[in-house]
């Protein structure tokens, strides 16, 4: 495999690999700024990843070296050209009015050579910007290109902090946007309240997919919000699944209490078979249906004990289960301990 060094242009941006400096040459260790060729023309960027060995699948097709370790010159010409970024931003925007189009121009991001300008943008809908970036063209006697961005993309852009009291996942971290609905806040319990809901760009918050396997995972081997189970102090009612906590709230009809029962207690071995023949019986016509283990009779019946629930066997030793419409108290399998 062959040595390269990673380089970054941005600091939430993609890794850009280049050619490892041979043992002779000076090295580049992590952190140095260097300027390197990025196919848009040069630019400065940082070592993030030093010399190491890195598939070739993973590389382009053409592996470049860098060009230079960056002088305190380029560094400050580079301060000097993201410092005329907002004029330019104010200069793209008037010219966007006096056009008559409805866009939004947000940032500008100027190659290190000068020769060229990238003007970020959101719109509700396409925009026609063949007339403003011909316009900016003569203004800054440059190459003009201009990028439609998502109220995704302008808070990663524009920089902040969440609710959380960090610092937004998009702007630090996250490489690249995942899809998220309303149907990862409901499986997590969350109140479908959109100040709660939404983050700074105003669609729902990324980090809503962070847990939400976790929690589809528990919620799978727990009983349902309604499901009957038994307990040493009699039948009660499932009400609530804390899926952090591994909890199940349980209703006890007869005292009117509400129990907060360890979810292991509620498990139990056997869901796969279970859940198959309650698939099976629905499909029969809500017939009531045995499937015996190990060749025996009928007559089992599910027990709780203040260890979780068991099945007693019948008279002849078969250990037949007995499956019925209604949701049993050993529905759910015994969820693994945290380690």
């Amino acid at each position: 495999m062959p040595q390269v060094i990673g380089v970054k242009f941005r600091r939430n941006g993609p890794l850009n690999y280049y050619t490892a400096p041979e043992p002779s040459e000076p090295q580049l260790p992590a952190g140095t700024q260097v300027v390197a060729d990025t196919g848009r023309g040069p630019e400065i960027g940082t070592v993030v990843l030093e010399v190491a060995e890195v598939a070739q699948s993973l590389l382009p097709a053409e592996l470049k070296p860098v060009e230079r370790v960056a002088t305190p010159e380029d560094l400050h010409h580079k301060r000097e050209l993201e410092a005329t970024a907002p004029e330019r931003v104010r200069v793209a925007k008037e010219h966007a009015e006096q056009l008559g189009l409805e866009m939004k121009v947000i940032a500008a991001t100027i190659a290190f050579d000068g020769q060229r300008i990238l003007f970020d943008f959101s719109a509700d809908g396409r925009v026609d910007f063949r007339e403003l970036a011909k316009d900016l063209a003569g203004v800054f006697q440059c190459r003009v290109e201009m990028r439609q961005i998502y109220p995704r993309d302008e808070a990663k852009l524009q920089d902040g902090y969440g609710p959380c009291g960090r610092r937004l996942c998009c702007s630090s971290w996250l490489k690249e946007f995942v899809p998220v609905s309303i149907k990862h806040a409901k499986e997590q319990g969350l109140p479908l309240n959109p100040s709660r809901l939404n983050g700074m760009c105003g669609k729902l918050k990324c980090c809503l997919v962070y847990e939400n396997e976790q929690y589809v995972e528990v919620k799978r081997v727990l009983p349902k919000v309604g499901a009957q189970v038994e307990l040493p102090e009699g039948t009660g009612v499932v009400r609530e699944i804390n899926v952090p906590k591994e909890q199940v709230m349980v209703w006890l009809p007869d005292t009117g209490a509400m129990q907060a029962v360890p979810a292991a207690q509620l498990a139990r071995e056997d869901l796969a078979t279970v859940g198959a023949a309650l698939a099976a019986g629905a499909a029969g016509g809500g017939k009531r249906r045995k499937r015996k283990r190990g060749g025996g009779g009928a007559g089992a019946t599910a027990t709780a004990t203040s260890g979780g629930v068991g099945v007693a066997e019948s008279e002849d030793g078969g250990g037949a289960v007995e499956i019925s419409d209604e949701p049993p108290a050993h529905e759910a399998p015994e969820l693994p301990e945290r380690e």
